[in-house]
């Protein structure tokens, strides 16, 4: 296996692209993993030719990725085109720079109980990736849907997906992260969804319980409740050359999970959620963490920091990367 970073993690520093490569080199990485095209310069082959070669020059390997491909949710650009056309255009410029996927997802959380019902998405996902799929194929190249959004997709939901397309060009990115936020232990999640996992977002999340039931926080890898080392021991038993890509989310406050009122946003995001599912993820809270990550914080509800403290959050975003990777490689089972 091999461990990389999400460029998402350095989302803070403005870096360019060649800018995060260097990085990543300087931490002795050897994936960078570019999860949306807002990373990139542009998608033309010229720039994307010249970004391989960059690559290849510090010894790293690229993945791309994008946003949402379901026109339903809030969270998808139509000025890019449609999801078939921003799929297909990746799809093209990952076979330029020797991406094996492309990252992509549904949407959020919220899309659940948004104005459009859910099975909607469902019907609007499968007929998306069976359309791209042989555009896929035909490239080398797997488009990789991941687990999103604290989460768009429970695990039982993404395997089914991925058995109604039934193609090999269509994959799981697993994001160990986002499981908890959706009553979902992520080693369970792993179980599901490791046949199609071809490539994985890798923190850590904390979880807590409260009055109203629990609450969620991503974490630095080992300092919060998700067992990564089990988890990875269950990839790597069908996929040994994985992309282990660090997206460590910090910054940002824990989210409340109501699951003790039954009329609650949480019940009405999952109301099928199956009873041994969600046991799973109980099991976690007795031994959790005592509290939320000690570190700068946002407020509520927002996502940049202001300019008089964005130095600051850009030195602890780097730090926390940085224990991360250091402990990644002190506790994980990366070798063959």
């Amino acid at each position: 296996m091999i461990l990389g970073l999400d460029t998402f993690s350095l989302r803070w520093q403005d870096w360019t692209a060649e800018q995060l490569l260097d990085y990543a080199a300087t931490l002795g990485l050897q994936n960078v993993h570019f999860s949306e095209r807002g990373y990139l310069e542009s998608l033309e082959p010229a720039y994307l030719r010249r970004l391989k070669d960059y690559a290849d020059h510090l010894g790293l390997r690229i993945e791309l990725g994008m946003r949402s491909f379901d026109r339903f949710s809030g969270t998808f650009d139509p000025s890019l085109g449609t999801a078939e056309q921003q799929l297909t255009d990746m799809i093209a410029a990952a076979q330029v720079v020797g991406s094996p996927v492309v990252r992509c997802f549904l949407g959020m959380q919220d899309d659940r109980i948004g104005p459009t019902p859910f099975p909607a998405h469902l019907t609007e996902a499968e007929r998306v990736l069976k359309a791209v799929a042989p555009v896929a194929e035909a490239a080398g190249v797997t488009v990789a849907v991941e687990n999103h959004g604290g989460v768009d997709f429970l695990a039982r939901e993404l395997r089914t997906l991925m058995e109604r397309v039934g193609s090999a060009h269509v994959g799981v990115c697993f994001d160990t992260g986002n499981p908890l936020y959706g009553g979902e232990d992520a080693v369970f999640a792993a179980e599901i969804l490791a046949p199609y996992v071809v490539t994985c977002h890798l923190r850590d999340t904390r979880v807590w319980g409260t009055e109203s039931g629990c609450a969620v926080q991503w974490a630095t890898c080992g300092d919060g409740d998700v067992d990564l080392v089990r988890i990875v021991e269950i990839l790597k038993a069908h996929a040994p050359d994985l992309a282990l890509d660090l997206e460590i989310i910090t910054g940002v406050g824990p989210k409340e999970i109501d699951f003790l009122s039954d009329d609650s946003d949480f019940w009405r995001c999952y109301p099928e959620l199956p009873a041994r599912d969600f046991a799973r993820f109980l099991a976690l809270i007795p031994g959790g963490s005592d509290g939320p990550l000690d570190q700068m914080q946002l407020p509520d509800g927002v996502w940049q920091p202001s300019a008089d403290e964005l130095e600051r959050y850009r030195a602890q975003q780097r730090e926390h990367l940085e224990r991360s990777v250091r402990w990644c490689r002190d506790h994980l089972p990366l070798e063959p």
